[in-house]
């Protein structure tokens, strides 16, 4: 079978990462083939929060959003695993919610209007590369090569794996997430404009949550990996219908799970692969280069952040329609590094101090009762008032005890932490 070969670029994935790469590249000119394993639209199992600082790293979105539903939410209830609870109520919302069949979509469709070609359903099997560039071979048969790949296709990347770079995560840098998203009709929540999260539910190292939607309702429980396995134990929809069952006895939500609508899937919360996001004509970005934030589980922001700072990184290592690989690899590592470098690693340092003892959790949620400042300014944070480093300052100066027992964990991960990823 011939070798389609007309694209500069080819993007793997319509996630936000993929989608978002595409649409830059495309309106730069660049001819963009988009391949995506499923049918359009499709549905993605995420909780679907984004932070509201995303429009002002992507001003155009607000309008585009205007064409999906989509739930602003200013309000936050945080529990504590002793029952401590915290509430927030922001001056504009922090946190804005969607579906991610309907975002998704929203940004592939956008990348398709700029000159992008999606190609669906398309699922690489095989993956390649020479000198030349890369070759990808999808289940039946076909095959496409460009001279760069951008890999957004997952957490469980086809392509990572096919070419070495990551041949698995190892369980301790992934979560599995067990999450509904059911019609308001049939489960809705008693309070739909407040988000809320219930740290070490069930145990410790891990969270549950309930994500109000215009018109659907997520709940769902996550965990560290291993944590799951060796500890809890009962099956993914089983805990789903204890924690509902949990929810409706509190008064927090009324109606029932629904089977259909559950879907359990894994989140990479160990931090970026560093060096390995990008490897020869290949850059990784979204949740297969590890985009993800390790305390908040939030991946949608990062996976466009990273998507956008690949294309990026290939624009600037163009040269007519040749590209320098080599250019590319440093300009894309530098980008994400600088941008969302040092919140990810930081995000890693906290989830691995707070979530296995609980009682800091519960420390946490004392604390922000009695320092409004606390909350504050992770409001600011979110809503993109106050950058990241900004934030860590006033965060550092407030609670400075925080600092060296973040140090230390950030040296026992780097002694005690695989140089390369294994198969889970």
């Amino acid at each position: 079978m011939s070798v389609q070969h007309d694209a500069d670029v080819i993007v793997a994935g319509t996630g936000p990462a993929g989608s978002i790469a595409a649409l830059r590249l495309a309106r730069t000119g660049v001819r963009v083939l988009v391949l995506e394993r499923d049918p359009l639209p499709r549905q993605k199992p995420c909780g679907g929060g984004i932070s509201t600082r995303v429009f002002g790293r992507f001003p155009w979105l607000a309008d585009a959003m205007r064409a999906i539903a989509s739930h602003p939410v200013s309000s936050l209830y945080l529990e504590g695993p002793a029952g401590g609870v915290f509430r927030m109520q922001s001056k504009g919302p922090a946190v804005v919610l969607i579906r991610r069949i309907e975002f998704d979509y929203l940004l592939a469709s956008l990348a398709r209007d700029a000159g992008a070609e999606i190609v669906a359903p398309a699922a690489i099997a095989q993956a390649s590369q020479d000198a030349d560039g890369v070759t990808l071979r999808t289940r039946d048969g076909r095959q496409f090569r460009a001279p760069m790949v951008i890999a957004a296709d997952g957490v469980n990347s086809v392509i990572a794996r096919r070419l070495g770079i990551n041949p698995g995560w190892p369980r301790a840098r992934l979560a599995l997430d067990m999450m509904e998203e059911t019609p308001i009709e049939t489960l809705r929540a008693a309070e739909p404009d407040t988000l809320s999260v219930f740290y070490g539910y069930g145990g410790a190292h891990g969270y549950a949550y309930i994500f109000p939607k215009r018109a659907h309702l997520n709940v769902g429980v996550g965990y560290v990996l291993p944590y799951f396995k060796e500890q809890v134990g009962v099956a993914p929809y089983d805990l789903q219908q204890s924690f509902v069952s949990d929810l409706r006895a509190r008064g927090m939500v009324e109606g029932e799970s629904r089977r259909e609508h559950f879907t359990p899937f894994l989140i990479p919360i160990g931090g970026p692969l560093g060096k390995k996001t990008a490897a020869g004509r290949v850059l990784l970005a979204g949740d297969a280069g590890g985009f993800v934030n390790g305390f908040s589980a939030e991946g949608i922001y990062y996976a466009m952040v990273s998507g956008d700072l690949a294309a990026a990184a290939v624009l600037a290592a163009r040269h007519g329609r040749a590209v320098d690989p080599a250019r590319a690899r440093r300009a894309y590592l530098r980008a994400w590094r600088a941008e969302i470098g040092a919140e990810l690693r930081d995000s890693v340092l906290v989830q691995k101090y707070l979530f296995p003892v609980p009682e800091r959790m519960n420390n946490v949620v004392r604390g922000a009762n009695a320092r409004p400042e606390f909350s504050q300014i992770l409001v600011d944070y979110a809503s993109g008032r106050l950058s990241y480093r900004a934030a860590r300052r006033r965060l550092l100066w407030h609670f400075p005890r925080l600092l060296p027992r973040l140090a230390l964990i950030a040296l026992r991960r780097r002694g005690g932490q695989a140089s390369e990823p294994v198969s889970v």
